[in-house]
Protein backbone atom coordinates (compact mmCIF):
# COMPACT_ATOMS: atom_id res chain seq x y z
CA UNK A 1 0.00 0.00 0.00
CA UNK A 2 1.27 3.45 -0.90
CA UNK A 3 2.04 6.04 2.20
CA UNK A 4 2.10 9.80 1.56
CA UNK A 5 4.62 11.80 3.29
CA UNK A 6 3.65 14.27 5.93
CA UNK A 7 1.18 17.14 3.94
CA UNK A 8 1.79 20.40 4.57
CA UNK A 9 -0.92 22.68 3.37
CA UNK A 10 -0.96 26.25 3.73
CA UNK A 11 -4.70 27.28 4.19
CA UNK A 12 -6.21 30.93 2.53
CA UNK A 13 -9.33 31.22 4.12
CA UNK A 14 -12.57 33.82 3.13
CA UNK A 15 -16.22 34.68 4.81
CA UNK A 16 -17.48 35.46 1.22
CA UNK A 17 -20.89 36.28 2.63
CA UNK A 18 -24.01 35.76 4.96
CA UNK A 19 -27.14 35.05 3.08
CA UNK A 20 -31.04 36.10 4.29
CA UNK A 21 -31.30 32.72 5.64
CA UNK A 22 -28.80 33.30 8.16
CA UNK A 23 -26.57 31.29 6.98
CA UNK A 24 -22.70 31.96 6.01
CA UNK A 25 -20.74 30.68 3.26
CA UNK A 26 -16.81 29.47 2.88
CA UNK A 27 -14.37 29.14 0.52
CA UNK A 28 -11.19 27.57 1.64
CA UNK A 29 -7.96 26.89 -0.95
CA UNK A 30 -4.82 25.00 -0.65
CA UNK A 31 -1.43 24.51 -1.33
CA UNK A 32 -1.00 21.17 -3.87
CA UNK A 33 0.46 18.24 -1.51
CA UNK A 34 4.30 18.20 -1.91
CA UNK A 35 3.69 14.15 -2.57
CA UNK A 36 3.60 12.63 -5.97
CA UNK A 37 0.61 10.15 -7.42
CA UNK A 38 -1.74 12.93 -5.73
CA UNK A 39 -5.45 12.15 -7.09
CA UNK A 40 -7.97 14.11 -4.89
CA UNK A 41 -8.18 15.92 -1.49
CA UNK A 42 -10.87 15.86 1.45
CA UNK A 43 -12.40 18.68 3.49
CA UNK A 44 -12.97 17.47 7.02
CA UNK A 45 -15.11 20.47 9.35
CA UNK A 46 -16.59 20.39 12.53
CA UNK A 47 -18.20 22.77 14.45
CA UNK A 48 -17.79 24.52 18.05
CA UNK A 49 -14.13 22.87 18.77
CA UNK A 50 -10.73 22.04 17.34
CA UNK A 51 -10.79 18.29 18.15
CA UNK A 52 -10.42 15.34 15.88
CA UNK A 53 -12.15 13.57 14.73
CA UNK A 54 -13.65 16.70 12.32
CA UNK A 55 -16.97 14.85 11.68
CA UNK A 56 -19.29 18.17 10.93
CA UNK A 57 -22.46 17.96 9.10
CA UNK A 58 -24.65 20.46 8.18
CA UNK A 59 -22.47 22.22 5.08
CA UNK A 60 -23.41 21.96 1.48
CA UNK A 61 -20.66 22.35 -1.60
CA UNK A 62 -22.85 22.81 -5.22
CA UNK A 63 -26.50 22.80 -3.92
CA UNK A 64 -26.26 19.08 -2.02
CA UNK A 65 -25.58 18.07 1.47
CA UNK A 66 -22.03 16.94 2.42
CA UNK A 67 -21.02 15.75 5.65
CA UNK A 68 -17.71 15.58 6.78
CA UNK A 69 -15.13 14.96 4.96
CA UNK A 70 -16.37 15.86 2.05
CA UNK A 71 -14.43 14.63 -1.32
CA UNK A 72 -13.76 17.79 -3.70
CA UNK A 73 -11.56 15.93 -6.25
CA UNK A 74 -8.64 17.13 -7.51
CA UNK A 75 -8.99 20.86 -7.26
CA UNK A 76 -7.64 23.21 -4.56
CA UNK A 77 -10.03 25.35 -3.58
CA UNK A 78 -13.92 24.79 -2.81
CA UNK A 79 -17.08 26.65 -1.04
CA UNK A 80 -18.97 25.13 2.07
CA UNK A 81 -22.24 26.61 2.09
CA UNK A 82 -25.38 26.93 4.42
CA UNK A 83 -22.85 26.80 7.31
CA UNK A 84 -24.74 28.17 10.63
CA UNK A 85 -24.03 31.98 10.78
CA UNK A 86 -22.64 33.40 14.49
CA UNK A 87 -21.01 30.03 14.97
CA UNK A 88 -17.10 28.93 15.06
CA UNK A 89 -16.02 26.34 12.20
CA UNK A 90 -12.76 24.70 12.02
CA UNK A 91 -11.39 22.78 8.80
CA UNK A 92 -8.72 20.84 7.51
CA UNK A 93 -7.91 19.01 4.25
CA UNK A 94 -6.02 15.76 3.23
CA UNK A 95 -4.96 14.41 -0.09
CA UNK A 96 -5.66 10.64 -1.32
CA UNK A 97 -4.67 8.32 -4.06
CA UNK A 98 -6.33 7.24 -6.78
CA UNK A 99 -8.20 4.65 -4.68
CA UNK A 100 -8.39 6.20 -1.71
CA UNK A 101 -6.32 3.54 -0.44
CA UNK A 102 -4.16 5.83 1.28
CA UNK A 103 -4.82 8.89 2.71
CA UNK A 104 -2.14 11.71 3.64
CA UNK A 105 -1.66 13.62 7.60
CA UNK A 106 -4.34 16.61 8.20
CA UNK A 107 -3.25 20.16 7.55
CA UNK A 108 -3.27 22.89 9.64
CA UNK A 109 -6.37 23.59 11.00
CA UNK A 110 -8.37 27.10 10.01
CA UNK A 111 -11.34 28.70 11.38
CA UNK A 112 -13.61 31.00 10.57
CA UNK A 113 -13.37 32.92 13.51
CA UNK A 114 -9.57 34.39 15.28
CA UNK A 115 -7.74 31.71 16.85
CA UNK A 116 -4.01 32.05 18.18
CA UNK A 117 -1.59 31.30 15.29
CA UNK A 118 1.48 29.54 16.14
CA UNK A 119 5.04 31.43 14.66
CA UNK A 120 7.92 28.43 16.15
CA UNK A 121 8.46 26.33 16.38
CA UNK A 122 7.35 25.15 13.18
CA UNK A 123 5.46 22.35 12.61
CA UNK A 124 7.44 19.46 12.26
CA UNK A 125 10.67 21.15 13.43
CA UNK A 126 13.57 19.03 14.46
CA UNK A 127 16.88 19.87 16.03
CA UNK A 128 15.23 22.73 17.89
CA UNK A 129 17.28 23.84 20.72
CA UNK A 130 17.39 24.29 24.43
CA UNK A 131 15.81 26.56 25.55
CA UNK A 132 13.58 26.60 23.13
CA UNK A 133 11.43 29.89 22.09
CA UNK A 134 7.67 29.51 21.83
CA UNK A 135 6.07 32.17 19.68
CA UNK A 136 2.51 32.96 18.71
CA UNK A 137 0.26 36.08 17.16
CA UNK A 138 -0.96 38.36 18.93
CA UNK A 139 -5.43 39.03 18.98
CA UNK A 140 -6.30 41.76 16.79
CA UNK A 141 -7.27 44.93 18.51
CA UNK A 142 -10.90 43.93 19.69
CA UNK A 143 -10.12 41.30 21.74
CA UNK A 144 -9.17 41.17 25.22
CA UNK A 145 -7.12 38.12 25.72
CA UNK A 146 -4.45 36.67 27.98
CA UNK A 147 -2.76 33.73 27.07
CA UNK A 148 -1.81 30.30 28.66
CA UNK A 149 1.16 28.13 26.74
CA UNK A 150 0.65 24.38 26.81
CA UNK A 151 3.52 22.09 26.11
CA UNK A 152 4.11 18.21 26.44
CA UNK A 153 5.27 15.30 25.60
CA UNK A 154 1.80 13.33 25.08
CA UNK A 155 -0.19 14.16 21.90
CA UNK A 156 -3.92 13.84 23.56
CA UNK A 157 -3.13 15.25 26.86
CA UNK A 158 -1.84 18.50 25.39
CA UNK A 159 -4.74 18.46 22.81
CA UNK A 160 -7.37 18.31 25.43
CA UNK A 161 -5.73 20.44 27.82
CA UNK A 162 -7.64 23.21 29.76
CA UNK A 163 -7.34 26.77 31.48
CA UNK A 164 -7.97 24.82 34.12
CA UNK A 165 -4.96 22.84 34.25
CA UNK A 166 -2.69 24.20 36.88
CA UNK A 167 -0.02 26.70 35.57
CA UNK A 168 3.61 27.92 35.93
CA UNK A 169 5.24 31.00 36.98
CA UNK A 170 6.12 32.80 33.90
CA UNK A 171 9.99 31.77 34.30
CA UNK A 172 10.14 28.50 34.49
CA UNK A 173 14.20 28.17 35.64
CA UNK A 174 14.83 26.68 38.60
CA UNK A 175 16.71 29.15 40.10
CA UNK A 176 16.64 27.45 43.74
CA UNK A 177 20.24 26.77 45.55
CA UNK A 178 20.97 23.20 45.55
CA UNK A 179 20.57 21.30 48.76
CA UNK A 180 24.34 20.36 49.26
CA UNK A 181 25.12 23.86 48.53
CA UNK A 182 23.16 25.19 51.37
CA UNK A 183 24.33 22.48 53.62
CA UNK A 184 27.92 23.62 53.16
CA UNK A 185 27.43 27.23 53.70
CA UNK A 186 25.53 26.16 57.20
CA UNK A 187 29.00 23.92 57.77
CA UNK A 188 31.09 26.75 57.06
CA UNK A 189 29.01 29.35 59.25
CA UNK A 190 28.23 26.86 62.10
CA UNK A 191 32.05 26.25 61.94
CA UNK A 192 32.97 29.75 61.75
CA UNK A 193 30.97 30.29 64.86
CA UNK A 194 32.13 28.02 66.99
CA UNK A 195 35.95 29.71 66.39
CA UNK A 196 34.51 32.70 68.01
CA UNK A 197 32.31 32.12 70.21
CA UNK A 198 33.67 32.75 74.02
CA UNK A 199 32.80 29.10 75.59
CA UNK A 200 35.76 27.25 77.33
CA UNK A 201 37.23 24.86 74.94
CA UNK A 202 36.32 22.13 77.01
CA UNK A 203 32.70 22.38 76.14
CA UNK A 204 33.82 23.13 72.12
CA UNK A 205 33.15 20.22 70.19
CA UNK A 206 35.91 18.91 67.54
CA UNK A 207 35.45 21.02 64.05
CA UNK A 208 35.40 17.58 62.67
CA UNK A 209 32.59 16.45 64.30
CA UNK A 210 30.93 19.32 63.90
CA UNK A 211 31.30 19.24 60.24
CA UNK A 212 29.97 15.67 60.41
CA UNK A 213 26.93 15.62 62.35
CA UNK A 214 25.85 18.83 60.02
CA UNK A 215 26.20 16.91 56.83
CA UNK A 216 24.20 14.33 58.42
CA UNK A 217 21.78 16.40 59.31
CA UNK A 218 21.60 17.88 55.51
CA UNK A 219 21.41 14.08 54.32
CA UNK A 220 18.62 13.75 55.96
CA UNK A 221 16.98 16.64 55.09
CA UNK A 222 17.43 15.50 51.36
CA UNK A 223 16.20 12.49 51.57
CA UNK A 224 13.04 13.53 53.19
CA UNK A 225 12.60 16.42 50.49
CA UNK A 226 13.97 18.82 52.56
CA UNK A 227 15.07 22.09 50.40
CA UNK A 228 12.84 22.08 47.76
CA UNK A 229 14.32 21.29 43.68
CA UNK A 230 12.10 23.51 41.83
CA UNK A 231 8.63 23.75 42.65
CA UNK A 232 5.61 21.57 44.03
CA UNK A 233 5.20 19.13 41.26
CA UNK A 234 1.15 19.33 41.28
CA UNK A 235 1.96 22.98 39.83
CA UNK A 236 4.23 21.78 37.61
CA UNK A 237 2.15 19.15 36.01
CA UNK A 238 -1.24 18.20 34.95
CA UNK A 239 -2.93 16.27 37.06
CA UNK A 240 -3.30 13.75 33.69
CA UNK A 241 0.75 13.08 33.64
CA UNK A 242 2.29 9.74 34.25
CA UNK A 243 6.03 8.68 34.70
CA UNK A 244 6.22 8.26 30.92
CA UNK A 245 4.93 11.88 29.92
CA UNK A 246 4.83 15.23 31.38
CA UNK A 247 2.40 18.23 30.82
CA UNK A 248 3.55 21.83 31.32
CA UNK A 249 1.73 24.95 31.01
CA UNK A 250 2.52 28.40 31.68
CA UNK A 251 0.33 31.50 32.23
CA UNK A 252 1.80 34.45 29.99
CA UNK A 253 -0.35 37.06 30.46
CA UNK A 254 -0.63 38.93 27.32
CA UNK A 255 3.25 37.93 26.01
CA UNK A 256 3.55 36.21 22.34
CA UNK A 257 6.66 34.25 23.34
CA UNK A 258 7.86 32.05 26.01
CA UNK A 259 11.37 30.68 26.62
CA UNK A 260 11.47 26.41 28.18
CA UNK A 261 14.38 25.59 29.46
CA UNK A 262 12.86 22.89 31.40
CA UNK A 263 12.67 20.22 28.15
CA UNK A 264 14.54 17.16 27.29
CA UNK A 265 16.75 16.28 24.20
CA UNK A 266 15.91 14.43 21.69
CA UNK A 267 12.21 14.17 22.82
CA UNK A 268 9.17 14.71 20.68
CA UNK A 269 6.77 17.88 21.88
CA UNK A 270 3.37 18.98 21.07
CA UNK A 271 2.14 22.36 22.33
CA UNK A 272 -0.28 24.78 21.76
CA UNK A 273 -1.79 28.22 23.04
CA UNK A 274 -5.13 29.28 24.48
CA UNK A 275 -6.41 32.46 24.81
CA UNK A 276 -9.20 33.66 27.34
CA UNK A 277 -11.25 36.56 27.12
CA UNK A 278 -10.29 38.70 30.36
CA UNK A 279 -14.20 40.13 30.68
CA UNK A 280 -15.37 36.44 30.44
CA UNK A 281 -13.61 33.63 31.23
CA UNK A 282 -15.79 30.96 29.80
CA UNK A 283 -14.72 32.45 26.07
CA UNK A 284 -11.45 30.80 25.06
CA UNK A 285 -9.69 30.59 21.66
CA UNK A 286 -7.59 27.71 20.99
CA UNK A 287 -4.72 27.21 18.48
CA UNK A 288 -3.64 23.87 16.54
CA UNK A 289 -1.51 21.68 18.22
CA UNK A 290 2.16 21.69 16.50
CA UNK A 291 4.45 18.88 16.81
CA UNK A 292 8.52 19.96 17.20
CA UNK A 293 12.21 18.24 18.36
CA UNK A 294 14.61 18.85 20.37
CA UNK A 295 17.90 18.81 19.08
Amino acid sequence: MKLFQILIISFLILVNSISITFCQDVTLSWDPSPSSGVDGYKVYYKQGDNHFPFDGTGAYVDGSPAASPVDVGNVLSTTLTNLTDNTTYFFSVTAYDNDASAESTYSNIVSNSWLPGLVIPAAGATNEPIPTTFRWEIAPAEYDVTYILFYGTDQNEVTTATSSVAVLPPDSGDNNIPTSILVILTALLFITGLKHRPVPQMKRLPQYVSLLLIMLLGGILTACGGGGGGGDSATSHSAASSAASVLFSVDKGSSDYHQAFDLEASTTYYWKVVATDTQDPNLTYESEVRQFTTE
